[in-house]
C-alpha cells in the first residue's frame, strides 16, 4: 500500500468503496513503524481528491475505522486475515538490474508465501496479482494482458536462481579472484591504509557478486 501502485488502489478503495475496509500489508522501515508509514499516506498527493471532497477531519476517521494495518513482509508474514473477499498484490519488486536470486525472493518467493498464507486461512477470496514486466520478457512494445502459456516449473527455478548465489558467492572467494580484487584496491587506496583497502576489496567483491 506504500508503493505507487498500492497508494492508488487504497485511493479508490477508500474514495469509491465507502463499505469496504483494507487490511494493509505494510514493512517497517527504519524507525518508522508499519502504522506511522500507513499513517503520513493519507497526507500524499493521491488522497488529494478524496481529502478535499470529504474534509480532512473526516478522511482522517474514515482512514482510521477502515484500514487495519499487518506489520510485517512477504519473507516475514504475520497471520493473515480468514475473512478476506479480494486480495490485492502488488508488492513486487520494480527494478530490472536485480541480482537473479533477489528477482526470484521478491516475485516468485514473497508471492507464493502470501498465497499460501491465504490458503491456510481455509478462505478462498478474489485474487489480483499485479505482475512486473519481468513476466513479459525481453521485448519491446505493447503486451496483451492474459494468461501465459508455459511449461516453466517455478519452484525448480527459484531452486536454481538461489542456487546461483551460492555459486557466484563462492567464486568470488577464490584465492586468485580475492588476490586481483586486493590488488585493484591497493592500487586505489593504498594510501588511506590497510583497513581501506580491506573494505575497498570486500566492496568490489559484494559487486562482483551482484553483477554476475
Amino acid at each position: 500500500a506504500t508503493g505507487f501502485v498500492g497508494q492508488a488502489v487504497l485511493e479508490r478503495l477508500l474514495a469509491d468503496h465507502p463499505d469496504c475496509r483494507v487490511t494493509v500489508l505494510v514493512r517497517a522501515r527504519g524507525d518508522l513503524g508499519a502504522q506511522a508509514r500507513v499513517d503520513r499516506l493519507l497526507r500524499k498527493p493521491v488522497f488529494n481528491a478524496w481529502r478535499e471532497r470529504v474534509g480532512m477531519e473526516a478522511a482522517t476517521r474514515e482512514f482510521a475505522r477502515r484500514v487495519t494495518v499487518l506489520e510485517g513482509d512477504l519473507d516475514d508474514l504475520p497471520p493473515v486475515p480468514a475473512d478476506l473477499d479480494v486480495v490485492i498484490h502488488s508488492a513486487s519488486s520494480v527494478s530490472f538490474d536485480l541480482p537473479i536470486d533477489e528477482s526470484f525472493t521478491h516475485n516468485v518467493a514473497g508471492p507464493a508465501a502470501l498465497y499460501d498464507a491465504i490458503r491456510a486461512t481455509g478462505a478462498d477470496p478474489h485474487v489480483v496479482h499485479v505482475s512486473t514486466s519481468y513476466v513479459h520478457g525481453l521485448r519491446r512494445g505493447v503486451g496483451e494482458e492474459r494468461s501465459l502459456d508455459h511449461g516453466a516449473d517455478w519452484r525448480e527455478e527459484l531452486a536454481q536462481a538461489l542456487a546461483a548465489r551460492v555459486a557466484v558467492e563462492r567464486t568470488s572467494r577464490r584465492p586468485a579472484v580475492l588476490r586481483e580484487l586486493l590488488d585493484d584496491a591497493e592500487r586505489q587506496h593504498g594510501k588511506a591504509g590497510p583497513r581501506a583497502v580491506a573494505q575497498a576489496a570486500e566492496e568490489g567483491r559484494r559487486e562482483k557478486v551482484r553483477t554476475e
